[in-house]
């Protein structure tokens, strides 16, 4: 039993280290390992910087810092007024963490129309903690114009306009969650693939080590034996087996068995229990 448990042992110790490496390669840093302190950067974006009067417009700050850094992000869209509540996402990777703040807002006052033309819109700069450290990132300008010219009024049948901007992503599983949902099956996978090529490796092992309780003497008379009960084909296999395992131990009662085997009449079961018996007298 010690080779065995040092088989268990090796292969126990082999799939924590596969899980490990699973764990390890899923948390890797993709910037090489250089070792440097990561810098954070910070984005701001409109989905759409030049929009009709009344169009949602989505406000995008993108914020990629250490994964330790705590962050967090003011924004106000006046004088465009948020249609809904502030989305966030999170996706960590390695090392360092990518925060995203996307609020939706719409141009429904008279501050985003212009007599004539455009209106260009300068949005607030967004406040942008990361690490206790405070900064402001500006915002792209907003053209906002008139949604019906006069010409356009003036027509028998205006020209219609739709939003076909594409709808916010949302997620049913969160990003993050699935990613470690995936690297704990990943790990039981590869630690179950080692612990099962251990079991395989214990049972050749026992296979091997486990004597064989007949030689191929005992297996031929044990065979010769239980054809006495069987059909004439049976018995003449069992004898003409028998006398080619006698061959080289006592070449009388090989050519004997031979004999039997193949007689006419067909070897009777008496005659076969004696043969056997005389074998086991003389050979055994």
């Amino acid at each position: 039993m010690g080779a065995v448990r040092w088989i268990w042992i090796g292969a126990i110790a082999a799939a924590a280290l596969a899980a490990a490496a699973v764990v390890a390669i899923a948390h890797a840093d993709g910037s090489g390992g250089s070792g440097q302190t990561l810098v954070a950067s910070v984005d701001a974006s409109l989905d759409h910087t030049g929009v009709d009067f009344g169009d949602p417009v989505t406000a995008t700050v993108i914020v990629t810092a250490p994964r330790d850094a705590a962050i967090g992000v003011e924004q106000d869209l006046a004088p465009l007024t948020q249609l809904g509540p502030t989305r966030i996402t999170r996706v960590n990777r390695g090392r360092t963490q990518t925060v995203t703040y996307a609020a939706r807002g719409s141009c429904l006052d008279d501050r985003c129309l212009a007599k004539s033309g455009s209106k260009r819109v300068a949005l607030r700069p967004a406040a942008v903690t990361v690490g206790g450290r405070k900064t402001t990132v500006e915002w792209p300008i907003l053209k906002v114009q008139r949604r019906v010219s006069a010409a356009d009024a003036a027509q028998t049948r205006p020209p219609l306009r739709s939003d076909t901007s594409p709808p916010p992503v949302t997620y049913r599983m969160s990003p993050d969650a699935l990613a470690t949902a995936l690297e704990v099956v990943a790990a039981l996978l590869a630690a179950a693939g080692v612990l099962l090529a251990g079991a395989t490796a214990i049972g050749i092992y026992r296979r091997r080590q486990t004597p064989d309780p007949l030689t191929g003497l005992d297996r031929a008379l044990a065979l010769a034996r239980d054809a006495e009960r069987r059909p004439v084909p049976d018995r003449r296999r069992a004898l003409e087996l028998l006398a080619r395992l006698l061959g080289s131990r006592d070449p009388s009662l090989a050519g004997e068995a031979e004999q039997l085997a193949w007689s006419e009449p067909a070897p009777t079961p008496d005659a076969l229990a004696d043969l056997v018996t005389e074998v086991q007298e003389k050979v055994r």
